[in-house]
């Protein structure tokens, strides 16, 4: 067989992308003001880059073909201090002089539509806290507590969170 110079740049291309695969069955779930918010392996995303992370789950099956008819609800944290391979602790203390973000929409309806309601972080409340308990490769585990308000002042509690995740970039 011969292989022609198309043929070559098709494998180069084709099988380091085929070399990456997700070692990891993701997982997060949390308590919504008083509510499960359970998200599946295909519906979170973990972006680390440098010393900041972003993590990202949306509600599970929300990334299955076709997409859910019914509302979907996203959580979204995005702090800094992530050191890689380290375990990290951020209390209410931190989140005051830190870059952290956490918001959570609920009957977010894709790109360009607005939620039902979204929240975001209230950097008031003492017991705030994010946690990296593990950190292994590219696979990050943790846990987290916030309470959150709307524009208005409503307030919600995201309690008993937990979440394993996998950096997948390429």
């Amino acid at each position: 067989m011969r292989i022609t110079p198309l043929f070559s740049i098709l494998l180069v291309v084709a099988v380091p992308s085929m070399a990456v695969q997700a070692q990891t069955v993701q997982s997060l779930q949390a308590t919504v003001d008083g509510k499960s918010f359970v998200s599946d392996d295909d519906s979170i995303n973990l972006i680390p880059v440098k010393d900041d992370f972003t993590l990202v789950a949306l509600t599970a099956g929300a990334s299955a073909w076709p997409p859910p008819k019914t509302p979907v609800d996203r959580l979204a944290i995005v702090c800094d201090g992530y050191q890689e391979g380290q375990p990290l602790v951020l209390a209410a203390s931190d989140f005051d002089r830190s870059l952290c973000n956490v918001t959570f929409s609920i009957g977010h309806r894709g790109m360009g539509q607005a939620p039902d309601a979204e929240y975001q972080l209230d950097k008031s409340f003492a017991d705030n806290r994010f946690e990296i308990t593990s950190a292994k490769g590219k696979v990050i585990e943790g846990r987290f507590v916030f309470r959150l308000k709307d524009a208005s002042g409503k307030t919600v509690m995201v309690e008993d969170g937990r979440f394993l995740a996998e950096d997948r970039q390429y």
